[in-house]
């Protein structure tokens, strides 16, 4: 608004298109649809591509439990030889009785057959492969679950600033209105001589103040817009949010101890069992191991002489001197426990953190409410009395200006406490490992 005076002396008799107008610049482009909380958090865990990246983690880690499964069963190997020497050689070993006319001899021979080999795990060292690799698997999924708390958390927090603005945009909007009727009652006043000048030159710093104001706010809304958008993997997020009108639940009894079930805290937890799980595969590879392996095979010269063998063979392996290998590979496995265990605790530190914050958080949001609620209730009768006063010529227009003011600053104040007071709530459930309430509820209803 360039020039509100003169745009109302030229347009006096459309001053409500006037006003219509200028509100609809002080509002952000119109929403295509609406969408509570709960909807986008729903939406949230099959967009982003975080939690898909956990999901193929997930299934790397299963896929690991597989393939070390897999030494339970051996290899079978299929192979074929060419072999040239330098002079002829038995084609086939010699076995009883030993008729020298009929031996194979060719220099050059081919052989071809079928190798079994199967391990025994007399020392538990692929058993444990299999659970070290269980624990982690174990792990991916805590990994995921913290993924997907994490990722909830940065959504409530935007969602919940969103709410906080449009509060805040709604209670500037009806003052923003109110000031252009006052521009309009004043200026006719001036007219006949009731008022002085200097009332329409307040009333226009009031209103320039207050698009400022409304500019600051729907920059704040594009923001955070932008941010959410990025968080759901789309170009822009247009949509209307539900605006919060009941008050979150009264606590129960919370307390840290089920700090414990946190998916981060558990997820240390599984990685732990998993390193001390590989310190037993390297311990147990100082036992001896066992297998036992099978041969068929078909050894033949050139010259079409030879025959077939077939071979079952067990096998005793004891490592007696690797030249310290396995002592470090304890000693690795060792620091390996140490660190995770330290991790864990750096994350149960920080998780008592955030309880005694976000109980702190919930507490003060509760009374900052009561407050605010308060606080309108005294704006709405103050402005009444002023408006009465102001009719019966009592008051100035600068006085109602003021209660007017206070009163939309009052609606403001409200409106941003209850988002506030449920943007604590929902940190609370996070802090504790669970997912926001809004997402617990049916999709669309408001809260």
């Amino acid at each position: 608004m360039k020039n509100i005076k003169n745009t109302f002396f030229l347009q006096r008799n459309s001053g409500l298109l006037f006003v219509a107008y200028l509100l609809a610049l002080s509002l952000p482009l119109k929403a295509s649809e609406i969408e509570s909380l709960s909807t986008m958090l729903h939406q949230l865990e099959h967009v982003s591509p975080q939690l898909r990246v956990d999901k193929a983690n997930i299934d790397e880690s299963k896929a690991g439990i597989d393939k070390a499964s897999s030494e339970y069963w051996g290899r079978i190997t299929l192979y074929g030889k060419d072999i040239h020497y330098n002079n002829n050689r038995l084609v086939s070993p010699l076995a009883p009785p030993v008729n020298f006319s009929q031996v194979a001899i060719d220099r050059n021979q081919y052989s071809y057959g079928a190798n079994l080999s199967l391990p025994l795990d007399i020392n538990g060292k692929i058993t444990a492969k299999v659970h070290a690799q269980q624990h982690l698997n174990e792990a991916s999924h805590f990994a995921f679950a913290n993924s997907r708390l994490q990722l909830f958390s940065q959504a409530v927090f935007l969602y919940r600033s969103l709410q906080q603005l449009s509060g805040v945009r709604e209670a500037l909007r009806k003052q923003y209105q109110a000031l252009l009727e006052h521009y309009q009652v004043t200026e006719t006043a001036i007219k006949v001589g009731r008022l002085a000048k200097v009332e329409l030159l307040r009333i226009e710093a009031e209103i320039k103040a207050v698009e400022g104001q409304l500019a600051s706010v729907n920059g704040d809304d594009a923001r955070l817009r932008a941010n959410l958008a990025a968080l759901l993997n789309q170009k822009h997020y247009t949509k209307s949010i539900v605006q919060a009108k009941s008050t979150p639940a009264a606590l129960s009894a919370v307390n840290d101890e089920s700090l414990q079930k946190r998916p981060d805290i558990q997820r240390f937890n599984q990685l732990t069992k998993a390193e001390k799980e590989s310190a037993k595969v390297a311990h147990r590879d100082w036992l001896p191991s066992l297998s036992v392996q099978a041969n068929v095979a078909e050894n033949r010269g050139y010259n079409g002489n030879g025959s077939g063998v077939w071979s079952v063979v067990g096998q005793l392996d004891w490592e007696l001197w690797d030249g310290g290998r396995r002592k470090a590979q304890i000693n690795q496995a060792n620091a390996k426990i140490q660190a995770v265990q330290q991790q864990k605790v750096l994350a149960a530190n920080q998780a008592k953190a955030e309880f005694d914050a976000a109980l702190a958080g919930w507490m003060a949001s509760q009374r900052q409410y009561v407050a605010a609620q308060a606080g309108l209730q005294a704006a709405i009768e103050t402005e009444k009395i002023q408006s009465d006063r102001y009719q019966n010529g009592r008051l100035s227009s600068v006085d109602l200006l003021d209660a007017e003011s206070a009163l939309a600053k009052a609606r403001s104040n409200l409106s941003s406490a209850l988002a506030t007071w449920w943007l604590a709530d929902d940190q609370l459930n996070l802090a504790l490992g669970k997912e926001p309430q809004a997402y617990r509820l049916q999709a669309d209803k408001a809260q």
